[in-house]
């Protein structure tokens, strides 16, 4: 299984959304688990180490978005693997069995006992290798309400939370179109009957799941924030594997993201001819969101080699 939405040849920042049960296998899941399982967890451990606001943020939550986000997911993971995950619904205990972790939480589907955990969200967000964040929905406004992101490609939850879709995506060159006509898109989401994937990709000089823009203490930060190659180190596709679950009795949507590597000189050439097609095929600025401009030129003759 390979996901490399560089072999149209074009670079999109459309929705680009496909019903999720259209895929077969794997692809058919919200969440995936694989050999790279205990990676992904630790990374995510390492962030709480260093500081779980860091990359844990909430803004204007709604007891009731958030009790109805932790019972689907609940839900979920046991439907999806059903040998990794336990529950207890009368005890509310919950089992990863790969990990040996177990926890209970609270009657009120939002607390969890003791203290290792923020809430019980935190505590889910924290068993499988996808991020996971909560958008709410009201009548004329919609907000990020909550951000569970352990593998931040170079943006900070704390710089979305809270704000509208418009406000999170301006950065982003070319998504004037799609902005235009958002909000009806989000409602879209909401109300469907299934959920809906969709993929996004970037090249990479490493393969460090966590790329928040502010270093860690101790870490330089210039050689923290990645994008500069180096021959030892490579080229690699970043690719976001992204989940859109609508949730319309509380007016909101689960949005998951999942981060894998390829290694560029892996590919075929045809691949290569294709990612080369689709780089030629970006914006200036895009090149420049993406961290590609000082690059570009070691991308392509590495390409053409």
């Amino acid at each position: 299984m390979r996901y490399l939405p560089f072999l149209s040849g074009i670079y999109s920042t459309a929705p680009g959304l496909v019903s999720t049960t259209r895929g077969e296998g794997c692809d058919a899941l919200i969440f995936q688990i694989d050999e790279l399982y205990s990676l992904y967890l630790s990374n995510k451990k390492d962030c709480r180490k260093e500081n779980i606001h860091k990359y844990y943020c909430e803004a204007q939550l709604q007891p009731e978005t958030m009790r109805c986000v932790n019972q689907y997911l609940v839900k979920q993971f046991i439907q999806e693997h059903p040998q990794q995950f336990k529950v207890n619904y009368t005890d509310r205990h919950f089992t990863n069995n790969t990990t040996r972790e177990e926890f209970w939480w609270n009657e009120d589907w939002l607390g969890i006992r003791g203290n290792t955990y923020e809430s019980l969200f935190d505590a889910l967000c924290c068993q499988v290798q996808e991020d996971i964040a909560v958008v709410q929905l009201s009548n004329d406004y919609d907000w990020v309400t909550a951000i569970h992101l352990c593998a931040p490609n170079h943006w900070a939850p704390e710089e979305k939370i809270g704000r509208p879709f418009s406000a999170v995506h301006i950065p982003v060159p070319g998504m004037e179109k799609t902005l235009q006509h958002y909000r009806k898109m989000l409602e879209s989401v909401v109300h469907a009957s299934t959920p809906f994937t969709r993929f996004a990709w970037g090249v990479a000089t490493d393969t460090r799941l966590n790329h928040h823009p502010i270093a860690p203490l101790g870490k330089d930060n210039i050689n923290w924030q990645g994008r500069t190659h180096h021959e030892t180190n490579g080229w690699f596709i970043r690719t976001e594997r992204q989940n859109l679950v609508g949730l319309a009795e509380v007016n909101a949507f689960l949005f998951t993201i999942r981060t894998y590597f390829y290694r560029m000189d892996e590919l075929t050439q045809q691949e290569k001819e294709l990612l080369l097609k689709a780089l030629h095929s970006m914006s200036p600025e895009a090149l420049q969101y993406k961290g590609l401009t000082d690059s570009i030129n070691l991308l392509e003759e590495f390409l053409k080699g």
